[in-house]
């Protein structure tokens, strides 16, 4: 936690010091981060998923991730972390210097292409009609939420690849399991229990997967949570925390 009370001599850079979670602790507040994730069962199985699925993955750029999806998370180094971040530059602020996570640090250690296309697209309409056609199946009425869907869903339906599934079939599971990784890993939100389905019109052509810039996508949500995180009335944070 924030134990050293030494500021810089210049404070005019740190504008926002007043509403830090610093300040807080200072006067004898404490907290513990809790960051969420939901547990994934390709995680836990990747030596089972189909070669098929695979080879789709490794193509993708998606297939690195998933054997670093299982590293536990230590709350409070997170929490501690956080504590050190400052919005003004974007950097964590330590004793001896700054330093920060880089896009460099997101491709050695996910393995994600830094040069592409933006991670935009459409986030409004009915994106659950993308389901049936990119999916192969319409999520229930009570796993959708907005243009959200359950991650438990995706994680049941698209368990187990069947044996002798077309060659449609195994590219559905590939975008399913992309879907769980984005939602779950790369770019969760606070409830880590649904992703958004704006992603997976991005992943309508397997091919084209990797021309977008998936670590940028996942480094600015990183930064972004690390932003909210550092007010006192936040309890748990987003993002990709494993790249901490």
């Amino acid at each position: 936690m924030a134990f050293a009370r030494h500021l810089p001599v210049d404070m005019s850079l740190l504008r926002l010091q007043d509403k830090h979670v610093v300040k807080a602790i200072w006067e004898g507040t404490e907290r513990v981060l809790r960051p969420r994730r939901h547990a994934i069962w390709i995680s836990k199985h990747v030596d089972e998923l189909d070669e098929r699925v695979m080879n789709i993955l490794q193509a993708s750029g998606f297939d690195h991730i998933l054997k670093v999806s299982n590293m536990e998370l230590n709350h409070v180094l997170v929490t501690a972390l956080v504590e050190r971040w400052r919005i003004e530059t974007h950097t964590f602020h330590f004793p001896l210097g700054e330093s920060t996570i880089t896009l460099e640090d997101v491709a050695l250690q996910l393995g994600l292409p830094i040069e592409g296309n933006v991670v935009t697209g459409i986030s409004s309409g009915p994106l659950h009609l993308f389901c049936e056609q990119l999916l192969g199946h319409v999520p229930p009425e009570n796993t959708v939420r907005g243009n959200r869907i359950k991650l438990s869903w995706l994680n049941n339906t698209f368990r187990q690849l069947p044996y002798d599934a077309t060659d449609e079939v195994v590219q559905q599971h590939a975008r399913a399991y992309m879907l769980i990784v984005i939602g779950s890993i790369l770019m969760p939100d606070t409830s880590a229990s649904m992703v958004h389905l704006m992603y997976l019109p991005l992943l309508a052509d397997l091919d084209n997967v990797r021309s977008y810039s998936w670590a940028s996508a996942a480094l600015s949500c990183l930064y972004r949570a690390l932003d909210h995180g550092t007010r006192l009335d936040q309890d748990n944070i987003r993002g990709c925390m494993i790249l901490l």
